[in-house]
């Protein structure tokens, strides 16, 4: 009896049905497996994992499943931002809110370094203090983080812009530390909105600029700071403006005071706090440095951690969802992404067995086809016979064989024969 011949690797349809991955892990095992290792590091997730299930893996087995998951939510999630259908737009719109977007750096590879854009999306309520003082407050916050340049940015985190409804908010604020790049992304995505550039980040130059005219050899009061910090978020930046208008031209030129007052000429209209904190805007971008702490540094900047450039966005895609609380949906998106590329990999190899398949009978028939028959040669034309003249030689008179002649009216009667 002759062997059974050696078939090749395929898919179950039940596979498909019941969402099943390579491997011996169930698909709900692969979710608690990825879901504790975006938390943690893959090693002690692998031991988590261990401990409450009892099921045992390897640590590689734990990073090569929990970057996989993360490729597909991340294919997915681009996918998403470049649909441009509403469909994923808020059913609401809300009332007010605040985008704030800031850069962090993570570590790579054989010591490099690449900095990691987040965006930080929340809604502003207004809140009674203690003391019945009225308090502005930012909740329901979302993020969108990836390792890509700024003009990149713009256009993956439309998904999530949509998904907020930032388009469709009565009013949008941007608090941002004034970056030329961030200026650009507001613009992309909701070119009316308030502009505050960070006051703690105003605070920082406004700090700079005392100590450059106290190097000048200016005597600067020990309680400067807090005053000039007072004014500038009670009264504006005029007051501060006009009192270095009163400086001396000795302490004008100096390079570091030429610096932090150009640095202030152009974000003057981005520092009017008191006219922000009346509307009930915030005047901190607290959201998106905490993001850059909590979303991706947390994650992705730990001891003795390097990566590598491709499985940077995988993660942040990951660490994004589960931090705003989108853990299902971004799972839920793995497994979508994951039937649609099985699918068109079913057809690619449907595809290349009908070719294999077909090439030998085509090459058959191509061999054993009958000769084209050689075309006939084209029949020679009929030569015309000459006609008589329709005039008499010499004059315009018809003659017998001019068309009249032929008429019935130009026969002879018959009673004239007669």
């Amino acid at each position: 009896m002759e062997p059974v011949r050696t078939v090749g690797r395929g898919f179950f349809p039940l596979d498909e049905e019941l969402a099943l991955q390579p491997g011996c892990l169930t698909p709900r095992q692969r979710e608690h497996l990825a879901h504790l290792a975006i938390w943690m590091p893959f090693e002690r997730a692998r031991q988590m994992l261990e401990e409450f299930l009892g099921i045992q893996v390897s640590e590689p087995t734990v990073r090569r499943g929990t970057e996989r998951t993360g490729t597909l939510c991340e294919a997915r999630q681009t996918a998403q931002s470049q649909q441009t259908s509403p469909a994923q737009a808020a059913a609401t719109a809300c009332e007010k809110q605040v985008i704030s977007t800031d850069g962090a750096y993570v570590p790579l590879v054989k010591g490099a370094w690449a900095e990691v854009r987040t965006v930080a999306i929340g809604e502003v309520k207004e809140k009674a203090g203690r003391h019945g003082q009225r308090e502005v407050h930012t909740g329901q916050i979302s993020y969108f983080s990836r390792m890509t340049d700024a003009e990149s940015l713009g256009d993956l985190a439309e998904g999530g812009m949509r998904r907020r409804g930032v388009g469709q908010a009565k009013a949008v604020c941007a608090v941002t530390d004034g970056a030329d790049w961030i200026q650009g992304f507001t613009d992309l995505h909701r070119p009316d909105a308030l502009r505050v550039l960070d006051f703690p980040h105003a605070a920082e130059h406004l700090n700079l600029l005392l100590e450059a005219l106290h190097q000048a050899g200016m005597k600067v009061p020990p309680n400067a700071f807090d005053r000039c910090l007072h004014i500038l978020k009670h009264r504006g930046p005029g007051a501060l403006v006009r009192c270095y208008d009163r400086l001396s031209a000795s302490y004008k030129e100096r390079e570091g005071v030429q610096k932090q007052m150009q640095y202030f000429g152009k974000r003057l209209c981005l520092m009017q706090y008191p006219d922000y904190q009346r509307d009930g805007w915030p005047i901190g971008s607290g959201m998106v440095e905490s993001a850059n702490k909590v979303v991706v540094q947390a994650r992705l900047k730990g001891a003795g951690m390097h990566w590598a450039p491709k499985h940077v966005n995988p993660m942040l895609a990951l660490r994004t969802a589960v931090c705003s609380e989108r853990w299902e949906e971004a799972w839920q998106d793995s497994v979508t992404e994951q039937q649609r590329q099985r699918q068109s990999q079913w057809k690619l190899q449907a595809t290349a067995r009908l070719q294999a398949h077909l090439a030998p009978v085509l090459l058959v028939l191509v061999r054993f086809r009958p000769p084209t028959p050689q075309p006939a040669p084209p029949t020679p034309p009929v030569p015309r016979v000459a006609e008589p003249a329709a005039t008499l030689p010499g004059s315009s008179r018809p003659s017998a064989h001019h068309p009249w002649k032929r008429g019935p009216s130009c026969q002879p009667k018959l009673v004239a024969k007669m």
